[in-house]
């Protein structure tokens, strides 16, 4: 809590520790999972290999994006403190959260490890398990203020679906989250998904869309862009975006209109403008290129999806004069080189031209909205910021 208002950040990460697929990981995938280090040039990099294939690319692991976003291990102690050198366990997290005043915290991850294209389905399957394992641990160590969004494993729907069912029945997940890009040439607009869909809806829990930057595979920029200002700067919102007009002109919200979907990290300046195009396009064609978009486009915005904005984000007061403030998200992107932590409540509540409404609404309401966790998972006591 900070200045009276209850902050639920609903999009945060943390840097996984590098024993996560050696502790939860099931014993017969474990040494297909691993780390190489030191990489030529990334003295303080360790990254991650499944089957002996890098899940980053090659811009990433050979480039100086580390050093030019300030995203090395010193800049993060100086920024972070002692969170760092303890590994962000969940004692630490929720430490952190008590000086920004967040109360509750969902956690998106992994990023990179279990999303390369081609990926053994099994395997797959497996990390997803894996870390939801752990999520369960920082959840405890947390003392239930650190939650975090299951990814589900899309190479095969059949064990995405029961992924999602053996997480929600038996570690306590209530929120789960995958890419927004095309994955093995299936956006998630494809009538494949259509049994993770049914079952997310029937379980009455949420899904997001979350975009990594740097990902060994195809994604937007990917195929021109090498520094991170240039990739970064358009990898979130266009594949949100995409992710988006995918899901609602091939009728994923007419098939499933109780789901809900948010796109996660990529602003929200850009919604009214990409709202009026798809529907300016969809009456355009009608039902020869459509025919499962029954609603208007903004119809089933307004009825099934959310966005998130940046604690700073000018653009966010232009959306709510569009389009309202019912459907936005806070997220601190803790503990990113791009986070305004430990300030970054405090930037959002500084925003003259949003009303205490809807800074209300946009710091807690519409997240308690989107994610519907039961009493188990939400606070009982808040208290305020400490930083």
């Amino acid at each position: 809590m900070q200045s009276g208002f209850k902050v639920f950040d609903a999009d945060a990460h943390v840097v996984e520790p590098k024993d996560l697929w050696e502790r939860f990981l099931d014993a017969r995938h474990r040494h297909r999972v691993g780390w190489r280090q030191p990489f030529p040039g990334m003295d303080r990099f360790r990254p991650a290999t499944v089957d002996g294939r890098y899940t980053q690319s090659l811009a990433t692991l050979y480039g100086n994006q580390q050093e030019a976003v300030r995203w090395t291990t010193e800049a993060m102690i100086a920024k972070y403190g002692d969170v760092v050198r303890r590994g962000f366990d969940g004692a630490g997290v929720a430490e952190s959260m008590r000086r920004e005043g967040v109360d509750l915290m969902v956690l998106y991850g992994p990023g990179y490890d279990m999303w390369i294209d081609g990926i053994d389905p099994e395997l797959q399957a497996a990390m997803a398990r894996a870390y939801n394992r752990w999520a369960e641990e920082m959840r405890e160590t947390s003392g239930g203020r650190v939650l975090a969004a299951g990814p589900v494993p899309l190479s095969d729907v059949t064990r995405a679906v029961a992924e999602v069912q053996y997480a929600y029945e038996h570690l306590g997940i209530r929120c789960f989250w995958a890419r927004p890009n095309a994955f093995n040439h299936r956006t998630l607009g494809d009538r494949y998904f259509d049994p993770l869909y049914e079952l997310l809806q029937d379980l009455d829990v949420a899904f997001a869309t979350h975009e990594f930057m740097g990902l060994a595979g195809p994604s937007a920029g990917a195929d021109r862009f090498t520094s991170f200002v240039e990739w970064h700067t358009c990898v979130h919102p266009m594949e949100a975006q995409m992710a988006m007009l995918a899901m609602i002109v091939n009728g994923v919200y007419e098939r499933f209109p109780r789901l809900r979907v948010a796109y996660m990290e990529a602003g929200c300046g850009w919604l009214p403008s990409w709202l009026h195009r798809i529907e300016e396009y969809v009456e355009l064609t009608g039902w020869l290129e459509t025919p499962d978009c029954k609603r208007s486009p903004l119809e089933y915005f307004q009825r099934n999806c959310w966005i998130t904005t940046e604690p700073a984000e000018p653009h966010a007061y232009h959306v709510i004069e569009e389009r309202g403030d019912g459907r936005i998200l806070f997220e601190t992107d803790y503990p990113h080189p791009d986070s305004k932590y430990p300030r970054a409540v405090a930037s959002f509540l500084a925003q003259e031209r949003l009303s205490d409404e809807s800074k209300r609404k946009i710091l807690w309401d519409n997240a308690v909205d989107f994610y519907r966790f039961p009493e188990t998972h939400m606070p009982t006591r808040f208290e305020e910021a400490t930083g």
